[in-house]
């Protein structure tokens, strides 16, 4: 039997609070490149090409975002007695329209959601792990949680293959040698605590580091600070920023193995519906982890470069096709998941390391909401 709707006018208060939520949407590279317009109770979700440019190429990683904000929006307004019925207005995918429209109202019998106490919890853990294991009852949570979502699937693996650690490694290689790619992603690193506050969006510098820094992350830092300034990565940049990666003590695939393992979600298709489907999944699953105690952070250039380049669609400079020339089918031999499935996020996972730092948390913008 459905809720019965009392009211089509919610309260203010209410509304405010499930934009805050919205809020805390996780977005690539923490770019946040959503306005939201409130009427009544209505939201509409507005997307900006120019913030999310190539940290969420391809368009569809933006949708997948889409899927996100809608499921905060159900979780939050289950808090608030509120339900929400959704139009996703995803065919034009302009700045100038809404890519979601929101409708709220109260209802009778409305119980909150479990995973809307995570809400404001969630966080990107890049921290060392303190292990964990596929056999703790989060991880039939987690299974259960998949197997309700129509159109996205969950593969998971405790082991950590040389092959996927090596196609990890080409990535951010990728990531690195890519002069379009390296500047966009300098736009959002964050080297001081003074910019942080200012922009309340980008990369804490601290996300860069781990738990010994050493002198070649710091210079590392020192050097997209320097490229963000000249406002583009010079070619001699560029070759010293690669030497430090690829000659670092800590190379990021060696911090891989310290949790309960790695994970892949992959959408059914390349449709709307499949994506949005793909999105909530991912939403869930991270707050479930963090209300769990688990560590959870998303491996972003994995997807970002292999979904794209299976569909077709990736701009890759033919100098480093190479890199990640078989991607798909080693995440496949991974992961085990077949066509033609599209992996659409990767992940880490483990046990956090002790209460997630407040000084770590990024922050979020709130420059980008209007009432009307």
């Amino acid at each position: 039997m459905s809720n019965k709707i009392v009211s089509s006018i919610p309260n203010s208060e209410k509304i405010d609070r499930i934009v805050q939520a919205i809020l805390q949407t996780p977005t690539p590279e923490n770019s946040q490149p959503w306005k939201i317009v409130v009427r009544e109770n209505v939201l509409e979700v507005f997307h900006s090409y120019e913030r999310a440019k190539l940290a969420t190429f391809p368009d569809d990683l933006s949708v997948l975002g889409i899927g996100m904000i809608a499921e905060t929006i159900e979780l939050a307004g289950s808090t608030e007695g509120l339900e929400a019925r959704f139009t996703f207005l995803l065919e034009e995918r302009s700045d100038e329209h809404p890519w979601l429209r929101a409708e709220l109202n109260t209802v009778d019998n409305l119980s909150p959601a479990p995973l809307a106490q995570a809400l404001f919890l969630r966080h990107s853990d890049r921290r060392y792990y303190a292990g964990g294991s596929v056999d703790d009852p989060v991880f039939q949570e987690v299974r259960q949680e998949a197997a309700a979502i129509q159109g996205a699937n969950l593969y998971f693996t405790e082991k950590y293959p040389d092959e996927y650690l090596q196609l990890l490694k080409n990535a951010d290689q990728i990531a690195l040698k890519w002069p379009e790619f390296c500047e966009d992603m300098t736009r959002w690193v964050r080297f001081t605590d003074k910019e942080i506050e200012k922009t309340r969006d980008g990369m804490s510098w601290r996300s860069f580091l781990r738990k010994n820094p050493n002198w070649l992350y710091y210079l590392r830092s020192r050097l997209w600070w320097l490229a963000t300034r000249l406002g583009w990565f010079p070619p001699s940049l560029q070759k010293l920023e690669s030497y430090i990666f690829d000659d670092s003590s800590e190379p990021s695939p060696s911090s891989y193995d310290d949790g309960a393992g790695i994970g892949c979600i992959t959408t059914l298709s390349a449709s709307v519906e499949d994506l949005v489907a793909s999105g909530r999944l991912v939403l869930r699953l991270w707050l479930l982890l963090n209300l769990r105690g688990y560590g959870f952070q998303p491996i972003t250039n994995l997807p970002a470069i292999i979904y794209p380049q299976r569909l077709g669609t990736f701009n890759l400079p033919n100098s480093l096709n190479d890199l990640v020339a078989n991607g798909y089918e080693t995440l496949q031999q991974v992961f085990g998941f077949s066509e033609p499935e599209l992996p659409i996020f990767c992940f880490r996972t483990g046990r956090a390391m002790g209460e997630y730092p407040a000084i770590a948390r990024t922050l979020r913008r709130t420059d980008h909401v209007c009432y009307r």
